[in-house]
């Protein structure tokens, strides 16, 4: 009986599809983490900021919105992925400063990590919201 539930479990649930990854949830999520590094500033706490930018460095991808986000970008989508490669850099330089509790580097680059994503900001958001959230 044990392996007939097993079976049936396995069955049912290769069938359901976790929901794709979306922008905008992915982003309230970074914004969260992005926070909590500036959090993690703020009190002098080195841990706080590497679990931050842990998360950060290795967030899934959009995939839910990914082929809408290429299509309406066109080549521009080339830019949106340059911010947030220059997001991701200052992330890692963020960890490496508070590995060596070097937090004169940490907040530098958490100014060019917030820099990159709101210049992200001001020239996709408004465009791809009208895209990826038609009511």
């Amino acid at each position: 009986m044990k392996k007939f539930v097993l079976i049936v479990t396995l069955i049912v649930s290769s069938n359901v599809h976790a929901e794709e990854p979306r922008l905008k949830t992915l982003m309230a999520t970074m914004g969260g983490h992005a926070q909590g590094i500036l959090s993690g500033i703020l009190y002098e706490d080195y841990d706080v900021i590497q679990n931050a930018v842990a998360w950060v460095n290795n967030h899934e991808q959009p995939t839910g919105d990914l082929a809408m986000i290429k299509k309406e970008l066109g080549l521009e989508v080339l830019r949106f992925k340059w911010y947030d490669t220059q997001a991701h850099n200052a992330a890692n330089a963020i960890g490496e400063a508070a590995i060596a509790r070097n937090m004169k580097e940490v907040s530098r680059n958490y100014g060019i990590m917030i820099y990159n994503c709101t210049k992200c900001h001001e020239a996709f958001r408004e465009r791809l919201r009208n895209v990826l959230h038609k009511e």
